[in-house]
């Protein structure tokens, strides 16, 4: 029998950086006689209200070693027509909160680029050269410890065109580097190998996620409905091809998501 580790989802949580807020300070100057000054000074004006973002690092690792693993997926992509890629579902964490939406960049040379993302939180953050070459610091609009991020694969295909087994295996490797970089040294302690990805789309309960194998043989899926590919000698023998998609309920495409899975025995 199987124990999931972390539950369902492999969760990261990041400890973010928080941003200090100046407090109000009083001196030592005796008081001054407001009836004798107010017909020589102007009354104040108000001073409007400043929103003070942030720029607090988003996970414990450098730019340039997650960069090892986002490289592979992108030279994957150029062989096979981009079919993966790694993105960060990101949220504030339970019973936390911050400015929103919740934003992310990439600093650099003394330039600070925007990282892409969805409305509903999901973050792609790409293979740059010249962002592994400076480091870059990769940061978001939060405070210290108020982030959550599940990190996964989103599958970039139009359910007409199959996907090899060994390509989603390849891509489930990346995310072991990812998250050995990414959780490996904030849980402290080893993190077993992705044996399963479970693919959904969002919202789940006003969409559906089609996966097949080549022969016409639906995957098995979980107690939430999601099918599951779950990783084996068999398979890696057979390396099959796979129909991926996922629809919205009036019929139309919509994104689908491979979420990594890791169990102990």
């Amino acid at each position: 029998m199987k124990a999931i580790l972390y539950g369902r989802a492999v969760l990261i949580a990041l400890a973010l950086g928080c941003a200090g807020a100046a407090g109000a300070q009083t001196t030592g100057q005796p008081a001054v006689d407001q009836a004798a000054t107010a017909h020589t000074e102007p009354p104040a004006e108000a001073v409007p209200e400043m929103v003070v973002t942030s720029r607090e690092q988003f996970g414990k690792t450098s730019y340039a070693k997650l960069a090892e693993a986002l490289k592979v997926l992108d030279r994957m992509e150029g062989a096979s027509g981009r079919h993966l890629r790694m993105i960060f579902k990101v949220q504030l964490d339970k019973d936390k909160s911050g400015p929103l939406p919740i934003q992310l960049w990439a600093v650099y040379n003394g330039k600070e680029e925007a990282i892409e993302s969805t409305p509903d939180g999901y973050f792609y953050i790409p293979y740059r050269a010249d962002w592994e070459a400076a480091d870059a610091k990769l940061v978001s609009n939060q405070a210290k410890g108020s982030l959550r991020a599940t990190v996964m694969l989103e599958v970039l295909s139009d359910g007409k065109q199959p996907i090899a087994y060994s390509e989603l295996r390849q891509g489930a490797k990346v995310l072991d580097q990812a998250i050995e970089e990414f959780v490996g040294p904030v849980m402290g302690f080893f993190v077993p190998s992705i044996d399963e990805l479970d693919f959904s789309c969002e919202p789940d309960a006003h969409c559906q996620v089609h996966a097949a194998l080549d022969a016409g043989e639906a995957l098995e899926a979980d107690d939430k409905g999601r099918p599951i590919l779950e990783f084996g000698r068999k398979l890696d023998r057979r390396n099959p091809t796979l129909q991926l998609s996922a629809t919205a309920e009036d019929g139309t495409p919509t994104r689908l998501y491979a979420l990594p899975q890791l169990h102990v025995f």
